[in-house]
Parts: C-alpha cells; structure tokens; sequence
C-alpha cells in the first residue's frame, strides 16, 4: 500500500494562495486610519490613494479621503471624490452628508438641498440633515419648506429645543415677531438656560419696543452668566438709546474691568460723557484709550470733538491736532476733513480750512460734502464766486444731487441772482417734492414779493410738516400771513420762530415790521435794535425803520 507521503498529500495547514486585490485595498485603508491617529495626513492621503488605485469605487474610501482634503483646504478634489462616491453608491447615505456640506460651503445650495434631501430618503430618521435642510432653506427665502423640514426635526427630537430655536429664527428673519416670540418661548420652556434664544427673544422686545421686557430679558440672562459680555452689551446699548446714560455706564464699566481689550465698552464710556456735556472727563476717557492704542482712530474723532464742544480756542486748535492724527486709510478720515473745515471756519482761518478740503477733494474727488463744505467756507469769506464754482465742480463729479443744488440756489440767492435761485430751488423740488428747504425757499419767495400767496402758505406749510420745529420756516408763514394782512397770526408765528431762533436778524426785522402793522413801535424800535446788534446784513435799511418808528 502505498502511503500518505507517497501521494504529495500534506497533513500541515495549507500553503497560502495568490492575496486578493480587496484585501490589498482594505490593508492600505487601515494604513491610512492609523496615519490619522499618530496626526500624519500626508502620509494617509498616500495609504488612500494607494487604497483607492486597487478599489477606485469603494465609496467609504472615496469619502475618507474626500474629508481629509476638505482637513487639507483641497475642496474641490473633495467635491469629486464626494460626487463619484454618491454616483458609484446611490445609497450610502455619509457621500451625500458630505455632498451636501461641500455644496453649501461652496455657495451651491440648491445641490446643497438635493443632496440632503437625498440623505434623508435613505435614512428619514437623519436629524442633522433636516436641521441643515432647513436652515438652507430658509437662506433661499423658502420659509414654507424650511418650516416643514423643522417640524419634521421637532418630531424627531421632541426634548431638543434646537427644532424650535431655528423655526424661530426663521420667522425672526420674515419680521413676523408675534409668531417668532412664541417659538423662542417654547425652546425656554425646553431649556430655561438657552442664551442665544434669549437674546433673540430680547431683541424682539426690542424691535417692538417694550424695553422694560428687553431689559428684564438682558438682566435675567446677566443672572445665569454674569460673565455674558454680549448680554451686558446690548444692554448698554438699551440704556443708551432710552437715555437712561447712568444705567449704560454701569454695564459699560463692568464690561471694561471683565476685558481691558475691550475697546467698544470704554469708547461708549467717552462718548455718553460726551452726550452728558460732561467733557473733562470724555477727554480722558478717550485720552486713556489712545495710551493704549495711539492709532484708534474713534477715539482721536471723539476726542477732537469733545475738545471742539468746550469751544475754547486752545481746545479748537487741540482738536485740530487730533483730526490730523487720523489716517487716510481710516474710514473717519472723510468726517475728519469736514470737521477740520468747520474747526478752521471757528478758528477764523479761513485759508487753512480752504487748503485742507481741497487737498480733500484732489485726494477723493467723488466725495460729495467735501464739495459742500467746501463752498460754506467761501461763503463764509463772501467769496461766492468761489462758492459757486465749488458746487458746480461737485455737481461735475457726482451728477446733480439735491444737497448740492440746494446749497447753489442759497449761493445764487446770496448774489442777489434770485430768479437763478428760485429754479434751482423749483428744480429740486421735481426730484424731491417734500424737500423743506425747496418748499420754504419758494414759498417765501414769493411771500416776499406779495405774489401768489395762498400758494405760498401751502408750500411752506407742507415744509412745516416736514420740519415742525424749524424757526426759519415759521419765520415765512409768518411772514405769509404778514403779507395777508393777517398780522395777528403773524405775530403769533413769529413769537415761537423767536423761541427756537432768538438771534436771527431777519427774523427780528420780520418781528419788528409785524410789530409796526400793529401799531405797537416801541415794541418794533427793540426787535430793529436787536437785529441791529445781532449783525443785519443791510444796517443802513434797518436805521431808516428805526427812525420810522420813534
């Protein structure tokens, strides 16, 4: 018999056969796990492309790696492997997660919504992709989906208030406040704690305007997190915009002893001192500021102007000083150039704030109110001419904007070229029919020539309406009524122009020569006398009405 041996039988375990090529590419994937654990992703991309040359279609392969490009900043070689593993795996549901992500990130979101879309019909119990659905949604102004597609996260997670939160964000962002209030107050009542939906609800109160709520609100929050710099922010700015100025200062200050890099919190401390007229100690906020930080460039414009408010000239010429500190590359340094115009024009140099705008406008020449103030400082030296060749040369640069026609036809009318003037001013009103300063200017044109008068009072009553509080406009329904006969009415009028403008020389003329009408001429001798003292422009016409009058 012949024996075992004798046949090439082996009782041993058998020997290997040839290796498989799936085995080869699960081998490098593991590879490229274990390259990510010890942080060596270049190493790991090498394992998944080694990987992916033995099994180009296996998709978690493909989406491995298109993740660790999207580590690496190599978007769009993410994008597609992404895309060839959702082609090559309709169902594999983690390609179009990451599809979905890409896309967005991108700025693609109506294959964003697919590929989530598509997420949830392979797995419908995927919350993730409803709340990212959702929120996409809401960014393509498709509110209704965008509801639906929260609802459907609510049911999923009952106890999860992030459901509720976006639903109400989203009614946030379509202004409908009642419905956006009620969805905030649920996510409370699932978490008491959730800051960010307090203070959206904070917010709210605000935009409606029930600021003892809003401040309940920031103040129930400061409770929970004393810490809450935002929180205690808005307050602040509550505060401030009620005026409440010693309730900001409060949290500003507790905001500036929590962070020293906090430079918001101590600017608004200047400036309420500032509001408050209180300017020894704005200037040394601000001064404290810019110790710290020599270049802000907020606090330079603050402190120049809370310099210019003490009105001093030492203090004019200090904040000249901290103006010229402001950079061109600032976006205070337009305003800079302005209030230098205004400070010069203070300082009575003249020349100066010439110099200084038009070194303005050669630098930025389509800056319109450098071309505005400009002109004003000409006037201010009765170089009309000037003033006048300024605001065309603005007009040149930015078309025939209303600010610049407005300011010509008060130039023309300063020349004495009042039928110029008078369509400027009617031009103006063909761009800008309720402009108050057209309405007035036309109304009391004619007014003074005594023509046209019941289409004087509706013109300057319609700039009344715009500006109720303007004594220069009351001065021309007074005067319209002046014109009328009506010298009752017109002294009435005038009397509350005088309460809002009591220095005006044309209006104490105007005063005066309704005074006369009445009869009352030691009354009238008084308001000529102080439009005198006050700098009329025509001195010898107002001596001839004194003599009229004694």
């Amino acid at each position: 018999m012949s024996s075992c041996s004798s046949l090439g039988l082996r009782t041993g375990p058998s020997a290997p056969g040839p290796e498989l090529p799936k085995s080869q590419a699960y081998a490098a994937y593991l590879l490229a796990q274990y390259y990510l654990r010890v942080n060596e992703p270049e190493e790991a991309v090498k394992a998944y492309q080694k990987a992916l040359a033995i099994d180009p279609d296996d998709p978690t392969i493909l989406t491995d790696l298109a993740v660790l490009y999207v580590r690496q900043g190599n978007v769009q070689e993410a994008l597609k492997l992404a895309e060839k593993a959702a082609e090559v795996a309709p169902t594999f549901e983690n390609a179009f997660v990451l599809l979905g992500r890409l896309y967005a990130g991108t700025g693609n979101n109506a294959k964003a919504i697919e590929a989530y879309r598509r997420v949830i019909s392979i797995n419908p119990s995927n919350h993730d992709a409803y709340l990212l659905l959702g929120t996409l949604y809401a960014q393509e102004n498709r509110f209704r989906e965008a509801l639906e597609a929260l609802e459907h996260l609510k049911a999923l997670l009952p106890d999860n208030p992030l459901a509720s939160y976006y639903k109400a964000r989203i009614f946030l962002d379509m202004k409908f406040y009642d419905q956006a209030e009620a969805a905030y107050q649920e996510v409370l009542q699932i978490n008491p704690f959730f800051d960010r939906a307090m203070l959206d609800l904070a917010y709210i109160y605000e935009v409606t305007e029930r600021f003892s709520e809003a401040e309940g609100t920031y103040l129930r929050l400061l409770e929970i997190n004393p810490n809450h710099a935002q929180a205690r922010n808005r307050l602040s700015n509550l505060y401030i915009r009620q005026k409440l100025y010693d309730k900001a200062l409060e949290h500003l200050r507790i905001l500036s002893q929590q962070d020293a890099e906090d430079l918001e919190a101590r600017l608004k401390i200047g400036i309420i001192h500032l509001q408050q007229r209180k300017y020894q100690e704005a200037i040394s906020d601000f001064q404290s500021l810019l110790k710290d930080r020599p270049q802000y460039d907020q606090a330079l414009y603050y402190l120049a102007t809370s310099y210019e408010e003490k009105g001093e000239r030492a203090d004019l010429e200090q904040a000249v000083v901290n103006l010229r500190l402001i950079p061109e590359t600032s976006p205070l340094w337009d305003p800079a150039q302005m209030r230098l115009g205004v400070l010069f024009s203070k300082l009575n140099d003249h020349k100066s704030g010439i110099q200084c705008l038009e070194k303005a406008i050669a630098l930025k020449p389509q800056v319109i109110d450098f071309y505005l103030y400009l002109a004003f400082l000409y006037e201010e030296t009765k170089d009309f001419a000037k003033a006048l060749e300024t605001l065309n040369a603005g007009m040149a640069a930015g078309g025939e904007t209303v600010s610049l026609l407005f300011r010509k036809g008060i130039v023309l009318d300063r020349m004495d070229r009042k039928e110029e003037a008078l369509a400027v001013m009617k031009k103006i009103l063909t761009l800008e029919k309720d402009h108050a300063g057209a309405l007035n200017y036309v109304g009391y044109t004619y007014a003074d020539k005594g023509i046209r008068l019941d289409e004087a009072k509706e013109l300057i009553e319609r700039a009344l309406e715009k500006e109720p509080e303007d004594g220069y406009i009351m001065d021309s329904l007074a005067w319209v009524y002046y014109r009328q006969g009506e010298y009752a009415k017109a002294l009435q009028v005038i009397r509350r122009a005088l309460e809002i403008v009591p220095d005006d020389p044309v209006i104490l003329e105007h005063y005066g020569d309704i005074l006369q009408a009445l009869g009352r001429l030691e009354e009238a001798r008084k308001a000529y006398e102080k439009a005198l003292e006050k700098g009329h422009e025509k001195p010898a016409m107002i001596q001839e009405k004194i003599q009229r009058v004694r």
